[in-house]
C-alpha cells in the first residue's frame, strides 16, 4: 500500500535573475556602473529616487530606436492623409469646393497634420511599452525588502543573469569591488502564480451582473409598455414647459396657449402687398378682376382697399379703372336704362363668346383683357362664394417672398423695370450673390453648365434637370419680376432663395442676369462710339 501512496511533487527553487548593488551615494552609484559597463556588461539597470545625470552614458545605454519609429508613423499619417484626400476629392468624386481646385495641395494640410500627429501620438505610447517590455505585474527586484528605500535615499545597480556574459561569481566578485553598502541575490518572488478560486467567483459574479442591463434594454426594446420609458438624464424630457391642447391653472380661461399679441405676426406671415418684396403689384391684381379672392382679403385687412383708382391703375392699361370689387355695377359694366337691366341671360351669355374672340389679339396683356370682361360676371358670383376676409397663414414675409406659387393666379402682373438704381455697386453685388449662390448649376456665364450639373452629366444616372439656360428665349421675355419671383419662391427643382437673400440682393442679382443676357447678345450699337472701332478691328482679325 506504501507503494501507490500519492507523493508530493517537489518544490522547485526559485529562480535566480542576478545581482543588486546597494549604495547610499549616486557618485559612488555611478562608479560602479562604469565598471559593471567597461566589464563588458549590457543588461544592467539602475533604480534612483531622483533623476541623476550621466547615468546612461555610465551604463552604456544606446539611443533607443522610439524616434525612428514615431517618425516612420508620423510620415505614415502624413502619406495617408494626402492619399486620403486626393482618393476622394481628386479621382472618386471630383468636387469644387468653396473654389478650391480638386488638387489643392495647401487645403489638404490640415486633415495631414492632424493624422500625422495621430499616428505619431500612437506610435509614441505604443512603442514605449513594448521597448520597454510593459505591461509587468511584478519584477523580481520587489523581492528585495530593502528596495522600498529606492523612492526615498537609496541608489541600486542590478546586473541581470540573461546577459551573455553573466558569471555568477564573476559579477558578484566585480560588484564587491565597487564598495557597495549592500548587495543580494535577486531571486523569482515566492509568491504564488495561481489565481485564488474566490477572484475567479467573483469575475464570474461581475460578468453575469453586467449582462443584466443589456437583458433589460433588449427586453425593452422588443417588447411593448404602457409604462413611461426609464430617463437616466432628464434635461430635455422633462422640462418646466406646457405642450399643446394642455390645461393649466396660470392663467384664469385655463388655456395654456396664448393668443397672439394684437399687432403682431409670426415668422413668415406678415401680410405685405409691396410691389418691391412681391415681384409682382398685388394691387393690379384686385383692380383687374383676375379672381384672387386672397388678395382682395388681404388689401381690405391691411386697409389698402380704399386706395382711390388713379392711385392703383397700371400706367399704361387705360382700361384700368374700375375699382377693386365693387357692390355695385360700374357704368361701364351696366347702362342706366332699365330696359337694358331686364336683358335675359341668354343676351348676357352671347356677349361672352365675344369677349373670347377679342382675347387671342389680346394674349400679351391678360391684365387689360380681364378689366375689360363685364363687371356683372364677378357680381355675380360673389353670392356663391363670398371673399374670406381672414388673411392666409402663408401670406409672405418680407424676407421669404411672397405666398405659395401654387396660391398665385397663373397671370401675375410682374414688374417690368427694376426698382433698383442700376449702380456699379448694385450690380458689384450681384455679381457677388450670383456666383455664390447661382454658379453651382447656372454656371458664371448663366448658360446652365455649372459645376453641379457637370457632375450629374458625367455620373448620368437619370434623374437629373438640366439647369435652365439664363439665355434661352423663354427667360429673356420674362419681365424682371418674374425673374424675381422664381429667385425668392423656387422652380421646380430650384429651391427658394428668399431666406438667404434679402429683397435688395434678389433684385441686385435680377439686375446682374439682365447684364449677362445683353452681354450674351451685345450689339455694335451697345458700343461706345469711341471705342466701336478697335471692337471691329478685334473681331475682324481671326475672319481674315
Amino acid at each position: 500500500m506504501a507503494d501507490h501512496a500519492p507523493t508530493k511533487k517537489a518544490a522547485k527553487p526559485p529562480r535566480f535573475h542576478g545581482w543588486m548593488a546597494e549604495f547610499v551615494d549616486e557618485d559612488a552609484m555611478l562608479v560602479a556602473a562604469r565598471k559593471v559597463r567597461d566589464g563588458g556588461y549590457t543588461k544592467t539597470d539602475a533604480f534612483t529616487p531622483f533623476p541623476v545625470h550621466g547615468i546612461d552614458e555610465a551604463l552604456g545605454i544606446k539611443p533607443t530606436i522610439l524616434p525612428f519609429i514615431v517618425l516612420c508613423c508620423g510620415l505614415t499619417g502624413t502619406a495617408t492623409a494626402f492619399i486620403m484626400q486626393i482618393w476622394m476629392n481628386a479621382i472618386d468624386y471630383p468636387y469644387i469646393i468653396s473654389g478650391k481646385p480638386m488638387l489643392s495641395i495647401p487645403a489638404f494640410i490640415p486633415v495631414g497634420f492632424e493624422l500625422t500627429i495621430l499616428f505619431s501620438a500612437f506610435s509614441t505610447f505604443f512603442g514605449m511599452l513594448a521597448l520597454n517590455g510593459l505591461f509587468r505585474f511584478s519584477n523580481p527586484v520587489f523581492s528585495n525588502p530593502s528596495f522600498d528605500r529606492a523612492t526615498s535615499d537609496r541608489f541600486f545597480l542590478f546586473v541581470d543573469a540573461r546577459d551573455k556574459y553573466f558569471n555568477r561569481e564573476s559579477v558578484r566578485e566585480l560588484l564587491a569591488s565597487t564598495s557597495p553598502d549592500g548587495m543580494e541575490e535577486v531571486i523569482e518572488d515566492s509568491t504564488p502564480t495561481e489565481i485564488p478560486r474566490v477572484i475567479w467567483l467573483g469575475l464570474v459574479v461581475l460578468l453575469a451582473a453586467a449582462m443584466i442591463p443589456a437583458a433589460i434594454v433588449l427586453n425593452i426594446r422588443s417588447g411593448r409598455s404602457p409604462q413611461p420609458r426609464f430617463h437616466v438624464f432628464f434635461d430635455m424630457d422633462f422640462q418646466p414647459k406646457k405642450k399643446p391642447q394642455s390645461s393649466t391653472t396660470i392663467f384664469a380661461d385655463g388655456r395654456s396657449e396664448r393668443p397672439q399679441v394684437l399687432g403682431t405676426f409670426a415668422r413668415g406671415q406678415l401680410p405685405t402687398i409691396d410691389p418691391y418684396i412681391l415681384g409682382y403689384d398685388p394691387t393690379k391684381i384686385a383692380v383687374n378682376g383676375v379672381g384672387n379672392q386672397r388678395f382682395v382679403a388681404l388689401q381690405e385687412e391691411v386697409g389698402e382697399t380704399e386706395t382711390e383708382p388713379a392711385e392703383i391703375e397700371p400706367a399704361e392699361t387705360p382700361a384700368a379703372e374700375t375699382p377693386a370689387v365693387e357692390e355695385k355695377p360700374t357704368a361701364e359694366s351696366k347702362p342706366a336704362s332699365e330696359s337694358e337691366e331686364a336683358k335675359p341671360a341668354a343676351e348676357e351669355t352671347e356677349a361672352e363668346p365675344e369677349a373670347e374672340e377679342a382675347k387671342p389679339s389680346d394674349a400679351e396683356k391678360p391684365a387689360e383683357m380681364a378689366s375689360e370682361k363685364p363687371t356683372e360676371t364677378s357680381t355675380e358670383a360673389e353670392p356663391e362664394k363670398p371673399v374670406d376676409t381672414t388673411p392666409p397663414a402663408s401670406a409672405a414675409a418680407p424676407d421669404s417672398a411672397s405666398m405659395a406659387p401654387a396660391a398665385l393666379p397663373p397671370e401675375l402682373p410682374f414688374l417690368t423695370n427694376l426698382p433698383i438704381e442700376p449702380t456699379a455697386k448694385a450690380m458689384a453685388l450681384g455679381k457677388l450673390k450670383f456666383e455664390t449662390y447661382c454658379t453651382a448649376c447656372h454656371g458664371y456665364a448663366g448658360d446652365g453648365d455649372g459645376l453641379a450639373a457637370r457632375r450629374a452629366a458625367a455620373l448620368n444616372q437619370g434623374y437629373w434637370l438640366q439647369p435652365t439656360s439664363l439665355h434661352d428665349a423663354k427667360v429673356q421675355t420674362q419681365p424682371v419680376g418674374q425673374i424675381y419671383y422664381t429667385i425668392s419662391n423656387g422652380k421646380g427643382k430650384m429651391g427658394s432663395y428668399g431666406a438667404v437673400l434679402t429683397p435688395e440682393e434678389r433684385w441686385a442679382v435680377v439686375m446682374y442676369v439682365r447684364a449677362l443676357q445683353r452681354a450674351k447678345n451685345a450689339k455694335i450699337e451697345d458700343v461706345p462710339k469711341e471705342q466701336r472701332g478697335s471692337i471691329q478691328t478685334t473681331t475682324a482679325t481671326p475672319t481674315n
